[in-house]
Formats: structure tokens, C-alpha cells, sequence
């Protein structure tokens, strides 16, 4: 019973937080979305015969096609705004989910720390990919760097000098991704272990 009350609160968690990134991006980018996509179900076949032949390009392959797309799409494939949900983000939220099912389980009132709002946010901003059609290239970025590219090209004003301060950031991007997630995988350890006054 206690595996099944964690499982469904887990998944109740993850819709939660899948429809608070959405609303977030569409107050931000002033679209509505219209579309959810599975586009990993559409190369099923493909990925399979591929993981048999070449386990090592098959996995690859894998990891980089997005499971879940939720967007605004004018048209198949054409994303005005779009949140990209890859396998290893798609792990991240689904361990952040069951995190904080476990929190509300054992003591929820943790739950209503800052520390524990400043850790989630930063896990989130540091786990999503996002599309923004306006600005920033072919490719969904993770939400930093998409957030980065929108302020370089949102006016005309210091442009070059914005871009000359991304370049200089682009080379750092990984690993400021991957230090932004440690970070707030120790501030959610931090907040599971706080004791309840």
C-alpha cells in the first residue's frame, strides 16, 4: 500500500510539475499550447533494429530523441514555443516527482522552505530543454542558455556586445548545466534531511 500511495503521488507530482513549466513558458513566450507530441513513438522501429545492429549508436540515438513534446505548432514539426523532454531529463523529473512524494509523505512541511523553492527551481531550469522559435536556433537549448540567446537577440541595442559576453559563456554552458543540477541535488539532500520543529 505504501509503494502504490508513493506511485500515485509520484505521478500526480510529475503532472504537476510538467503543467507548471508549461503555464511558466507560455506566460513567457504569450503562446498557448496546442500540441502534445510522442515523437520517440515514431521511430520505435527504426530505434530497435538500430539497438540490435549497434548497441552503442543505438543508445545514443536513443538518448537524443525527445519522448515528450508540449508546444505551440502552427503546423506538424513547427514550434512557435515548445518544452522538450529528452530520456535523461525525463529521468530527472520523474526522480524530482517521486522526491517530493516521499517529502509529502514523511514531512511535508519541509516542503514549504525556501531552500526547498530556490533547489526546485534551479533543478528545473537546469533539467529543461526549451524551443523558442524567435531566437535561438535550430535545436531546443537548456533553459539558461535559451534564456541567454533570447536576451542577446531581443533588441538591436548593445548587440554585439551581449553576443561577445555569450561566446564567452557558451564554452561554460555544459558544465554550468551539470554544476547547476549538483548544486540542487545537495539543497533538496539538505531539505530532506531537515528535521521538523
Amino acid at each position: 500500500m505504501k509503494y502504490f500511495k508513493l506511485t500515485a503521488l509520484s505521478t500526480l507530482c510529475l503532472f504537476i510539475i510538467l503543467g507548471l513549466e508549461a503555464l511558466l513558458l507560455m506566460l513567457a513566450s504569450g503562446a498557448l499550447f496546442n500540441s502534445i507530441t510522442l515523437p520517440i513513438l515514431n521511430n520505435t522501429d527504426f530505434l530497435i533494429l538500430l539497438i540490435k545492429s549497434n548497441v552503442g549508436s543505438g543508445l545514443r540515438e536513443l538518448i537524443a530523441q525527445p519522448i515528450l513534446i508540449l508546444g505551440n505548432s502552427s503546423a506538424p514539426n513547427e514550434y512557435f514555443s515548445a518544452l522538450y523532454y529528452y530520456p535523461i531529463n525525463s529521468l530527472f523529473h520523474i526522480l524530482f516527482a517521486t522526491f517530493i512524494a516521499s517529502q509529502v509523505l514523511k514531512k511535508p512541511r519541509g516542503l514549504f522552505r525556501p531552500l526547498f523553492f530556490v533547489a526546485s527551481a534551479m533543478l528545473l531550469v537546469s533539467i529543461n530543454y526549451v524551443w523558442l522559435a524567435g531566437c535561438c536556433g535550430a535545436v531546443p537549448g537548456w533553459t539558461l542558455d535559451t534564456m541567454l540567446l533570447n536576451y542577446v537577440f531581443s533588441t538591436n541595442v548593445n548587440s554585439s556586445a551581449r553576443m561577445d559576453f555569450y561566446e564567452v559563456l557558451y564554452d561554460w554552458m555544459t558544465l554550468l548545466q551539470i554544476l547547476m543540477i549538483f548544486i540542487s541535488i545537495l539543497l533538496l539532500q539538505k531539505v530532506a534531511r531537515h528535521k521538523n520543529k
